[in-house]
């Protein structure tokens, strides 16, 4: 569908996993088309506006990506995957440790499991995996959902 900018995005993701860069290139290529339209006619829409600053990343693009992920962050400062996928695409594309970090750790102060378990197997966070900011970010989340899941199990007085 011309209008879907979703699968092109999640497109980019896998080619750059597989290291097929000139594809995920095109396929950058044409989220970035699509995002646009979209966005003249819905300029707020945040989750277009995301997809769009990870399409500009992917082609290198880092001030005009920066400034997609900011504007998106004021459409909706709340979206943990937004902010998820801003961290991949910082660190990945734009070599943006300290960014992507600054962005992540909101995201695994606050969100369930399933973020958490994504988070240590994404293949987007090999370059973190012995960074000490993202295992000790890592390491608060799991003590984080351990106690909720204790306090979910234990009876309230």
């Amino acid at each position: 569908m011309e209008t879907d900018i979703n699968s092109t995005a999640m497109l980019m993701s896998c080619y750059v996993a597989v290291g097929d860069s000139q594809a995920a290139r095109r396929t950058a290529h044409i989220a970035l088309s699509r995002a646009a339209k979209a966005l003249t006619q819905d300029p707020n829409n945040g989750t277009v506006t995301a997809y769009s600053a990870y399409a500009l990343a992917t082609l290198g693009e880092a001030e005009r990506a920066k400034e997609r992920m900011n504007r998106a962050l004021l459409i909706d400062p709340d979206n943990w995957n937004m902010r998820y996928n801003f961290a991949c695409a910082l660190l990945i594309h734009l070599k943006e440790t300290d960014a992507a970090l600054d962005l992540l750790g909101p995201v695994l102060e606050k969100v369930a499991i399933g973020f958490l378990n994504h988070a240590k197997a994404d293949p987007d966070f090999i370059p973190l995996r012995d960074n000490p900011r993202f295992k000790a970010m890592i390491s608060a989340a799991e003590a984080r959902l351990a106690a909720e899941n204790d306090g979910a199990s234990s009876p309230r007085p």
